[in-house]
């Protein structure tokens, strides 16, 4: 099946997850928003399409420009194991063709017995990766850090090494003033939000009819918004149609895209499952939970435990789309994400 990749640039900050904005808009929040609008606008093809699990999505992840019109698509650095402290990798981001580097080492470990390792990333001698434990010598990747990205030494660290960054979204927050019910008093409150420091890219991954059903519910989504506080104008975006990618980044999405038994990298949430083999998995953990949906119609969601953007993971068996009613039937809770499967 064919993949898109849309540039979005958001025009002010948004706001998703309960209280504590998250500074990832997962593709969940995607679905589930190009569902509703689906519904709103009288397409019940594409509603159906979506629900029936026709369409994959991706997070929304930093797109950094490098010049001339073009942008590198990022993927957080996998939740491999790592020595000395975790927050030292955590917060990177890497090149598409490094993360693809990076996952046929970790193949190459596991089929060795051993276990992959980040050692050390520094700006200098880059990321250094070991297999512990291994029966043969395997060698890492030769991994370059710029700033937060890590790159091929060899191909892509040329384009980025110029525009990197370490944070590619901001924190911000904007003073409101409202008057309080009882005693007419002005109430002054605080919203917070994420901004996004570069364009984002979404990918989606589906046959025909469910990409044009995609782009057409993207264009009116760039003007409703994303997220909370949509009211206040936030969530709002627009697409950059005038930027694209280079070519060794369509290749690894072309290549590399979609479930396969063996190793994937998740470019969206997840529930475990059967499906999964634990052993050979280095995932984070991520808690949903709270309430959604428009203040005259407010849902409790459910407490689900998944895995977050950015875990490596061994699968036994492709897993099918998991669809969650919520709120009596009236609110789903969709999860497709798009991976990246080891080449």
């Amino acid at each position: 099946m064919p993949v898109k990749v849309a540039l979005l640039g958001f025009e002010r900050g948004y706001h998703v997850s309960w209280r504590k904005p998250r500074e990832v808009i997962d593709h969940s929040t995607v679905l589930r928003a190009l569902v509703y609008l689906a519904h709103l606008t009288g397409s019940e093809r594409c509603a159906e399409l979506i629900e029936s699990g026709g369409l994959a999505a991706s997070a929304l992840l930093p797109a950094l420009p490098v010049g001339e019109g073009y942008v590198r698509p990022l993927a957080a650095f996998p939740y491999i194991p790592c020595l000395g402290k975790a927050s030292r990798f955590r917060g990177l981001y890497t090149t598409l063709p490094a993360l693809r580097n990076l996952m046929e080492f970790v193949r190459e470990c596991h089929g060795a017995g051993g276990v992959p390792v980040a050692t050390g990333a520094d700006e200098e001698l880059g990321v250094s990766l070991s297999c512990i434990g291994r029966s043969r010598s395997i060698k890492g990747p030769p991994l370059g850090l710029r700033e937060g990205v890590v790159c091929l030494e060899s191909g892509d660290c040329a384009d980025v090494s110029v525009y990197a960054t370490t944070r590619f979204t901001e924190v911000v927050l904007e003073h409101r003033n409202r008057l309080d019910r009882i005693s007419g008093a002005a109430d002054v409150f605080v919203l917070y939000g994420a901004r996004t420091r570069t364009p984002l890219w979404l990918a989606l991954h589906g046959d025909e009819d469910s990409l044009a059903c995609a782009e057409r519910l993207l264009e009116v989504l760039q003007h409703t918004g994303i997220g909370g506080l949509r009211s206040r104008g936030w969530g709002r975006f627009r697409a950059l149609n005038e930027l694209k990618l280079k070519d060794e980044d369509q290749r690894v999405l072309n290549l590399q895209i979609g479930w396969a038994p063996g190793l994937v990298y998740l470019l969206g949430t997840m529930p475990p499952g059967a499906w999964l083999k634990p052993e050979l998995s280095y995932a984070s953990r991520y808690v949903i939970m709270g309430r959604s949906g428009p203040p005259n119609d407010e849902y409790v969601l459910p407490v689900l435990e998944v895995m977050d953007v950015g875990s490596l993971v061994h699968v036994k068996s492709v897993p099918k789309p998991e669809v969650i009613s919520i709120n009596g039937g009236r609110a789903l809770y969709i999860f497709n994400p798009v991976v990246l499967r080891a080449a």
